[in-house]
């Protein structure tokens, strides 16, 4: 072997047991940690969140992890290093199905749900005045290719409202329910709606579309990696994702997930060799040309250290932050909770207001002391959203309300 050879082949080994290694490391340190709030200074400390720093928007674009961005970069060496891309799609179906419960063969790798939702729209053969449904909580991400739509094809789209908070699954399927028309052919829905993290009865909304003939969209960019998804039981026609919100994976990460008949019938939005070619499944609308497969390294790190933590763990903390967040606002007054306060009806992303301020100057005050949040200002509806994650610690949250306490005058 030539020396140049030899030299470059012990660095693709070195980087790639780089950030392995890291993870082994961390897989380690999170068993040894001692009870209590040890195993979460574990995973605090695999992030590059500074440490004056208090980040509250998950909900917007998830941090990553070490290991991620340690994978990013060697897989960008390799590339740099005239050595040929290496996804392994096969193993990174089977580890994303494995999370979400879907067959593998039904996943597509787009660079996020808004992509991933295009794909879907521009895909379908929808006529003018086919009607589609959706939400006044819907993501711009989400609603723009249906308005796309509405303004090219003459397709009539429907905004409904949905009751803040929520009291029930049921009152939440009967907003659609009670909205259907004949020409009703598209429900497109939140899993878990971006505004105040009301958690959309998903499954049983697909059940009442599959009896009447009606395509089921559900943009589902929070779910993954915040709880549990389970594709098979929610029984969409497609389901889109941005891994790099809660997952942490890295920028540019989507997913979206289509029922094995749509595999072969949707009509890709962008042409590349095998476009045609429907014995290729879903995986034809892989093919989009030149593409950076370095995030697709990421986003298999982040699912790594996912699995290492465990989605359920994972899950139960996130809850465990929501309800001590929620009942420290309770307690300050002058502060409205937008967001359900039943588990089964909520999680993740905490909405509300404070009387005599406006969520944007709550937000610049906020900011100055080093805090990262978001305000919910589409549809009009102007409020605070706060979305904690696995490597936010008690102390920051008590923190935060701290803060909110003192420019209501609560305190």
């Amino acid at each position: 072997m030539k020396r140049r050879d030899f030299l470059q082949r012990s660095a693709l080994t070195a980087g790639t047991l780089a950030w392995s290694s890291r993870l082994d490391t961390f897989v380690r340190d999170l068993r040894n940690a001692s009870a209590g709030e040890g195993p979460w200074d574990v995973v605090r400390a695999a992030f590059l969140i500074p440490g004056d720093r208090i980040y509250l928007n998950v909900g917007t674009l998830g941090p990553q992890p070490r290991v991620v961005v340690d994978a990013v970069v060697e897989h960008t060496r390799q590339v740099a290093m005239t050595l040929p891309p290496s996804t392994d799609w096969h193993a990174l179906k089977a580890r994303v199905g494995t999370l979400l419960n879907g067959d593998p063969e039904g996943f597509v790798f787009p660079r996020n749900t808004t992509e991933a939702m295009s794909f879907i729209a521009n895909g379908l053969e929808l006529q003018s005045d086919d009607e589609v449904l959706t939400t006044l909580h819907e993501h711009v991400g989400g609603l723009s290719c249906w308005e796309l739509l509405a303004a090219r094809r003459g397709v009539r789209l429907r905004q409904l409202e949905l009751p803040v908070p929520a009291g029930s699954s049921e009152e939440l399927t009967d907003v659609f329910r009670r909205a259907l028309t004949s020409r009703t052919r598209v429900i497109s829905v939140s899993h878990v709606t971006f505004t105040n993290g009301t958690v959309m009865p998903v499954a049983d909304i697909a059940a009442m579309c599959r009896e009447r003939g009606i395509i089921c969209v559900v943009d589902g960019a929070h779910p993954p990696g915040m709880v549990r998804v389970d594709l098979r039981a929610i029984d969409a026609d497609f389901y889109a994702s941005s891994p790099h919100k809660w997952l942490c994976a890295p920028q540019g990460t989507g997913l979206l997930y289509m029922r094995d008949e749509w595999r072969r019938r949707l009509w890709p939005t962008l042409a590349s060799g095998g476009w045609n070619d429907t014995s290729l499944g879903a995986h034809r609308f892989n093919h989009l040309g030149t593409l950076d497969e370095s995030r697709l390294a990421g986003l298999d790190a982040a699912l790594r250290l996912q699995e290492a933590i465990g989605p359920d763990v994972i899950e139960a903390r996130i809850r465990e932050l929501d309800a001590m967040l929620v009942a420290r606002l309770d307690d300050i007054p002058g502060v409205r909770i937008m967001s359900p306060q039943d588990p089964s009806l909520g999680v993740g992303l905490i909405a509300f207001t404070v009387a005599g301020l406006e969520s944007i100057e709550l937000q610049r005050r906020l900011s100055q002391a080093n805090v990262r949040t978001r305000v919910v200002s589409e549809y009009g509806y102007g409020w605070m959203r706060l979305s904690p994650h696995v490597y936010n610690t008690e102390g920051e949250i008590e923190r935060v309300a701290e803060l909110i306490a003192g420019e209501s005058g609560g305190m």
